[in-house]
């Protein structure tokens, strides 16, 4: 809709004039101008509203009213009640102002007299807009009149989004085209525009150049529920004055990001057309810096296997040249296990940690995980900042360069202690050693082996309906006593000496041997 009354009274050759104008004052007058219609119908039903839509305008000629005082001696006259007469004018003007119509372009001098009085009552107090089409100017000429405006106002539409696209895509080029984009965009459309990672990280923010704005902490919580529902498109009502329009970057199983605009009123054709050239531009640069990224990956990868192998200094010589300073020992040593996203997916937001420069540190993929080093010094700010990430942390500590690949490797297994125990803050190597050997031990393998080593007990006790696992446990607690173990069962010595034949047989073992019973004790702590 781009019809308004406004822009047809502003063609001086129509002599259109407003007798109400749906309301009291001048504001309420110059609402009622602007507001758009679809268009312009003309009609003498006493009830067009079937044939019509919401939001237009009738033109008429008043044949559907009675004619009191007509507008030459040809066209005959009634009399009616003026309580009557103002009955009708009053229902014609409620029913087409309930269906939601703007207002009504009277054709005096036709069949009535100017405008009759009683209508304009009607269309005063029903808040409709009444316009006077004087003799001279037809219908015909008014529907043309609104055909030129919505074709002005098409082309000035396809110009404005001609220029906005040109305008973004000149952005694009520069040295810094993701950002420049972004801001361009803002600038065209009038609206706020933010981009944020794939874990929900706002990268670049640009506020709407006037009106309402919204912060980025009310959109992070719809960002991030876009991003977890894959939802490729999706408009919000972040403040009663502010809506937001999210688009997912990249592919539904594997996003990129989310780029969000910020708007105080209707996104019209202009603003999605180009939209549609933004998401393009912004979808390029996002290749592109992923492939850059990709290329970073592997090169920290290879750099990090040259720190672990001792090349210190052809190292530091490479990172001072891409990145800037390699922290050095005392440093932390950090080992994360991302429990949301794969590694790929958090290079980016810790290399935009990177890149503020309020910690020193370096970074890379180890293994499945991520590797951080960082002044020791630095420790404590550095958990701080890493906590929105999602990491299971395992940390330690190398004082000088040769210690690094053993405190890789200690801050890995503090990490997998921490996964396992469900530990949410970071894990020291140091903090496992309380718990003993056996909590190093990866979980899932070592219950793997022992459903395989007690499998036929577990078989032979469900058919036989025999005790011969709990027999084990409980002689194994009794540190192979017989005595005590018998008393625990409730069985006498000899029936527990029958029973442990029976396990040595199943299992293949000798239960004399420490080391046998050693391994059976842990393997039962790991089963089920």
């Amino acid at each position: 809709m781009s019809l308004t009354l406004r822009k047809l009274l502003q063609n001086p050759s129509l002599h259109l004039k407003v007798v109400v104008g749906g309301g009291d004052s001048q504001d309420a007058l110059d609402r009622s101008l602007d507001r758009e219609f679809e268009w312009l119908h003309a009609t003498d039903l006493i009830d067009p509203t079937p044939f019509l839509g919401p939001a237009e305008v009738i033109l008429t000629l008043g044949w559907q009213f009675p004619v009191v005082e007509g507008a030459d001696s040809s066209i005959p006259e009634v009399r009616v009640a003026p309580e009557r007469l103002d009955r009708i004018y009053h229902d014609y003007a409620a029913l087409v102002a309930a269906h939601g119509l703007i207002g009504i372009g009277f054709g005096s001098d036709v069949v009535h007299r100017g405008i009759p009085h009683q209508l304009a009552t009607a269309c005063r107090r029903h808040g409709l807009i009444l316009f006077e089409v004087p003799y001279e100017i037809s219908f015909m000429d008014l529907l043309q009149e609104a055909a030129r405006v919505l074709q002005r106002d098409q082309t000035e539409r396809y110009t404005r989004s001609l220029r906005a696209q040109k305008a973004i895509a000149t952005a694009a080029t520069r040295r810094d085209g993701l950002t420049a984009t972004l801001r361009e965009t803002a600038r065209q459309l009038g609206c706020g525009v933010a981009l944020y990672d794939p874990l929900g990280r706002a990268v670049t923010v640009v506020e709407a150049p006037e009106g309402p704005r919204a912060e980025s902490s009310d959109l992070a919580p719809f960002v991030l529920e876009g991003l977890e529902s894959r939802q490729r498109f999706r408009s919000v009502q972040v403040t009663p004055e502010v809506e937001a329009v999210l688009q997912m970057l990249g592919e539904t199983d594997d996003p990129s990001g989310m780029l969000v605009l910020t708007l105080s009123r209707g996104f019209d054709d202009l603003s999605r057309n180009v939209l549609t050239s933004v998401l393009a531009l912004v979808s390029v640069s996002l290749e592109q810096n992923q492939a850059l990224a990709g290329l970073h990956r592997t090169l920290r990868e290879a750099l990090l296997q040259l720190l672990l192998s001792g090349n210190v200094d052809v190292t530091r010589h490479i990172v001072e040249s891409v990145w800037g300073p390699l922290p050095q020992p005392p440093l932390v040593a950090l080992i994360g296990i991302p429990q949301h996203f794969d590694t790929v997916r958090l290079m980016p937001a810790l290399e935009s940690l990177h890149l503020s420069g309020e910690i020193p540190l370096f970074f890379a993929q180890y293994r499945s995980d991520v590797a951080i080093l960082a002044p020791a010094a630095d420790a404590d700010r550095l958990l701080a900042l890493l906590q929105p990430f999602g990491l299971v942390l395992g940390r330690s500590q190398a004082e000088h360069w040769d210690a690094l690949p053993l405190s890789l490797e200690e801050a890995k297994k503090a990490a997998e202690f921490g996964l396992r125990r469900g530990t949410p803050q970071v894990t020291a190597f140091p903090d496992i050693w309380r718990e003993g050997i056996a909590d190093l031990i990866d979980t899932s393998d070592a219950a793997l082996i022992a459903g395989r080593m007690f499998g036929p007990l577990i078989e032979h006790d469900r058919a036989q309906g025999s005790e011969l696992l709990r027999t084990l446990r409980v002689w194994l607690e009794a540190h192979g006593r017989q005595l005590p173990a018998a008393r625990e069962l409730g069985v006498h010595r000899h029936t527990l000496l029958n029973r442990l034949e029976q396990i040595a047989a199943l299992t293949g073992s000798d239960l004399d041997d420490f080391e046998v019973r050693a391994e059976l004790t842990l393997a039962l702590r790991y089963l089920h």
